[in-house]
């Protein structure tokens, strides 16, 4: 249903289109579903050019027109933007479909109306402070993660704004790390409370060029697969039409496949390109929208769970539950060979984590379960032995009960195994599901100082549980191989009465079936 603000935009304002030629400002999909979503705390990760500010200036400028004491401001990141969001205010008001509006002040930056005492300001950036004593009804940040000290500048504006108020934040993707990729992460995980608007340019029609069927027929018939074609047909479905559109803006951008992915990313995790190069530049991740919260913690592809009817193995990363860091537990299922949930928690302790570990095992069919024992994980490896069968933990040694041999102990000589072990079943026969597993797949990186770890700023705490839990599912796939070996075989005990049975009828050269031959045959 459309909100009241949206009605008055589209029955009173213009808009320029794309030719230049004056038309009603209807919003399109991506406007009209952000504007349904409105939380009052909202996050906008997007392509370019979607329109996104352009419906929040028509937003605030009718709230101006028909709401008493708003206070409107708009931030951009630039001097330039700022100046060609003022034009579109004031086109708006000059093309409006009724009585003109009464402005009492139009100085470059603000307008006041004073039927509805309301303020409406458009700035730069760190242009302007504003005060304790000031109040924003309504805040639009564009382009925040291009602003100078954005955590700075947000902090300031933020207190402006009552609970009651309206704050969003767009942008597109400007690196990893940084304030804008963590708030995004954040709202992403369920972790604040701002909500999240990502816009892929997948679903923008101007983005889906209208071309004669020759050339459908010549992109089809031409696929590119040093730039990803044939996987971006078969995974998301992506038409001809679009396949054009990227190749003209892959031509403009020199071929830089990160670039393109951060002006017009597809997923999430593609907004924030890191600036290395990751380990895992080819992962084969499918997008589901199977893939469901459960709760604050756990993700799992629904259908999956209400059958459960495979063999699952866990890899767990353990932290410390004081929320400086992660501990997670990725879910593997070993016949379809695909990653089937994920929960991530940062305030659970070691020895908690071990009873969650136990109740997520025992709920996928008593799952194998490696963990990382580096630091916290000895305390969850400790507490997990009493409460969960030991031989359906991963450990070094099989024969040695001693709790040091438990889980899988990560050191300078066996990262580069487990990594290596990791980046080749991602690359070839194992499938992920996890956008944000992806997202830390796409920032891990052999640093300047030799490491292999995530880039400053970010995590990889996922990456590492699903490591451990790969390598983990190789031995819980021998289990599974001896464990299809002993079914098919009956095995008796040689002193039962079956086992007994059995041996005669095996030395009876009759073959009648009999355990002995049959005394009332040939007798003299």
């Amino acid at each position: 249903m459309a909100t009241k603000e949206r009605i008055a935009v589209e029955n009173l304002l213009m808009i320029a289109d794309k030719e230049g030629e004056d038309v009603d400002f209807v919003f399109n999909e991506q406007q009209a579903a952000i504007d349904n979503r409105l939380s009052g705390r909202d996050l906008i990760p997007k392509a370019r050019q979607m329109g996104v500010s352009s419906k929040f200036l028509a937003r605030y400028l009718v709230k101006c027109l028909g709401k008493r004491n708003t206070r409107a401001v708009v931030i951009s990141h630039d001097k330039e933007s700022t100046q060609r969001m003022l034009n579109k205010v004031h086109y708006f008001l000059e093309h409006i479909k009724g009585p003109q509006a009464q402005i009492k002040n139009a100085s470059k930056n603000e307008l006041t109306f004073p039927k509805t005492n309301s303020m409406f300001y458009i700035g730069t950036a760190g242009a302007r402070k504003f005060g304790r004593g000031d109040t924003i009804t309504d805040l639009h940040c564009s382009e925040v993660a291009f602003w100078p000290d954005p955590k700075t500048l947000t902090a300031g504006l933020f207190q402006a704004v009552p609970r009651s108020g309206e704050i969003a934040m767009e942008s597109t993707g400007n690196g990893v790390g940084n304030y804008y990729h963590k708030m995004c992460t954040r709202a992403a995980e369920g972790k604040n409370r701002w909500r999240l608007h990502f816009l892929s340019w997948l679903d923008f029609k101007e983005y889906d060029l209208a071309i004669p069927y020759e050339e459908v027929e010549h992109i089809m018939n031409s696929l590119d697969e040093e730039i990803g074609e044939p996987d971006l047909v078969r995974d998301y479905g992506v038409s001809p039409g679009q396949l054009a559109f990227r190749r003209e803006k892959l031509e403009e951008l020199d071929y830089d496949i990160r670039l393109f992915q951060q002006e017009y990313p597809m997923t999430l995790d593609e907004c924030f390109q890191s600036t290395g190069y990751s380990l895992f530049n080819k992962i084969r991740y499918r997008p589901s929208k199977d893939w469901t919260r459960m709760d604050q913690y756990l993700y799992v592809m629904i259908d999956d769970y209400k059958k459960k009817n495979s063999r699952y193995a866990l890899g767990v990363d353990v932290a410390g539950g004081v929320k400086k860091d992660r501990s997670v537990i990725e879910i593997i299922d070993l016949i379809k060979w695909e990653q089937v949930g994920e929960y991530v928690a940062d305030n659970i302790a070691p020895d908690d984590l071990a009873v969650k570990v136990a109740e997520i095992a025992k709920d996928w069919n008593d799952a194998y379960v490696t963990v990382e024992s580096n630091n916290y994980g000895s305390t969850t490896l400790l507490a997990l032995k009493k409460i969960y069968p030991t031989n359906l933990i991963f450990r070094s040694k099989q024969d040695s009960d001693n709790i040091v041999n438990y889980g899988y102990r990560t050191t300078s000589k066996t990262k580069p195994i487990l990594i290596g072990n990791l980046r080749h079943e991602l690359a070839t026969d194992f499938t992920i599901r996890s956008p944000l597993l992806r997202s830390e797949l796409n920032t891990f990186a052999e640093q300047p100082n030799g490491r292999l770890e995530a880039e400053v700023g970010c995590f990889d705490d996922r990456v590492m549980a699903m490591a451990v839990g790969l390598t983990g599912s190789v031995r819980a796939g021998y289990m599974l191989q001896q464990e299809s070996y002993r079914s098919q075989i009956q095995v008796f005990d040689p002193f039962s009465l079956e086992g007994i049975i059995a041996d005669l009828q095996n030395k009876n050269p009759s073959g009648d079936g009999l355990p002995i031959p049959r005394q009332d045959i040939g007798a003299s």
